[in-house]
């Protein structure tokens, strides 16, 4: 279920109806939340292709890929992917790449036909687990034996070879990677699943590993069990999802120091960042939020689902729609939750109108738009008019508001007695959401 914290005051005032003097906004309903059970066993990561409208989540014990649309509609499940883990995306949308834990290589799936085209060794004895671009390289995290590293694949030579690349640091398990998308030859590697929690930041420019900055986690802050990382989209901080504490800690990419914090309720578990700033956060035992770039309170969308994955959050390219994956926790089946307008901002209309009005006489009203951030330059409404000589509505107009205040006015003298119904409609952008207010006014001789 969604919860979105300035939607009831809405529909409350959506069933109140039209007020005599101020009437209140009401966001108009888009798509809804939905929910889509997967034909898969298990669940290790997601990634999101904005070229093909298609998410690919990976299933280890099932050896698969699961392909929906951007509705949660399964296209296609690619079998034969033993240990299916760690999934990255080239930079063009063209190739998949997936890490298979159980075999020791690398598939690179055509994101066009939805089969594998190559398969790359990681060497003897590897199970690849993570895997990031950085450097024009994919990197991947592994383990042999008892302990774990780091390697790369040059998948733009014309013929890719893994390659064991040193980190300057010995890993008890596969480190998680990340990039950055603000500098695309920074590699960030974290170990999950101990306490403390480390995280190395590396520059891959030459080719190899050169070490920037590292950090044990024993305090200020203080992170043990380590979920899931990204690096935010100005790449200047690294946004951290662990057991504990029970905040998505900040930390400086430049320093690895503490930088704040958003609020978690319990056991943190994902974090994601879209293209443009914003900021999706996830927790076993809380809500997924979201947040504009650069604010850490308050969140501006809440979403309740269940049994958030580790690695369980994916924003699409268009920076509105946001992934998440639930289930397994309690016996059922990976459940794909696609989460709409998750990066827009929600917009309120309202209008200002006499109770009643005289038959010829200037009728004048004024109706507000406004939003959390300040609408476009140009921005406009349309209004429509409904009373017994139109029962189905007739346009009054289309008003820009006042970039400063979101105001807009317009005037009319009605000719007839009885109600008049004014309906003001806010069609949205690609960062507000839509909204619709409507006011009565009753007409008198």
């Amino acid at each position: 279920m969604r919860i979105h914290k300035r939607t009831a005051v809405a529909m409350a005032a959506a069933l109140i109806g039209s007020l005599t003097l101020i009437g209140a906004g009401t966001v108009t309903a888009t798509a809804e939340e939905t929910s889509v059970a997967l034909p898969s066993a298990s669940f290790r990561d997601i990634v999101v292709d904005g070229v093909h409208d298609r998410v690919f989540v990976s299933d280890p014990t099932g050896g698969s890929i699961v392909v929906t649309d951007y509705a949660g509609a399964v296209v296609q499940q690619i079998t034969a992917e033993e240990g299916a883990a760690g999934l990255v995306l080239s930079a063009d949308s063209r190739k998949l790449y997936v890490a298979l834990s159980t075999v020791g290589a690398i598939a690179e799936i055509d994101t066009a036909t939805l089969t594998e085209t190559n398969r790359y060794p990681t060497g003897a004895d590897t199970s690849p687990q993570s895997l990031a671009m950085a450097g024009g390289k994919l990197w991947f995290g592994y383990t042999v034996g008892s302990s774990g590293g780091i390697g790369s694949l040059d998948v733009a030579s014309p013929a890719p070879a893994a390659t064991v690349v040193p980190s300057g640091r010995y890993w008890y398990y596969a480190p998680a990677l990340a990039s950055s998308p603000a500098d695309p030859n920074v590699l960030v590697a974290g170990e999950e699943g101990v306490s403390p929690a480390t995280l190395a930041v590396y520059d891959t420019a030459t080719g190899g590993l050169q070490k920037r900055t590292e950090r044990l986690f024993t305090s200020s802050p203080s992170i043990s069990y380590l979920n899931d990382f990204a690096v935010t989209a100005d790449g200047q901080n690294i946004v951290v999802a662990a057991s504990n504490p029970n905040d998505h800690q900040i930390v400086r990419l430049s320093d690895l120091s503490s930088n704040g914090s958003y609020s978690s309720w319990q056991f943190p578990n994902a974090v994601a960042v879209a293209t443009d700033g914003t900021v999706a956060t996830g927790a076993s035992g809380d809500f997924v939020k979201t947040y504009r770039p650069g604010s850490t309170w308050p969140s501006f969308h809440e979403y309740a689902v269940n049994d958030l994955q580790r690695d369980g959050l994916a924003w699409a390219p268009d920076e509105n729609r946001l992934f998440a994956i639930t289930g397994l926790s309690y016996g059922s089946a990976p459940t794909l939750h696609v989460l709409p307008d998750a990066g827009k901002l929600d917009t309120t209309l309202s209008f200002q109108a006499p109770a009643t009005s005289r038959k010829g006489k200037d009728l004048a009203i004024t109706g507000w738009l406004s939003a959390a951030e300040p609408l476009p330059a140009g921005t406009t409404v349309e209004v429509t008019r409904t009373d017994a000589e139109h029962p189905s509505g007739t346009p009054v107009g289309t008003f820009s508001i006042s970039t400063a205040t979101g105001e807009f006015m317009f005037t009319e003298q009605p000719r007839e007695t009885g109600d008049i119904t004014y309906t003001a409609t806010y069609k949205g952008d690609g960062q507000h959401m839509p909204a619709m207010t409507q006011t009565t006014v009753t007409i008198t001789k």
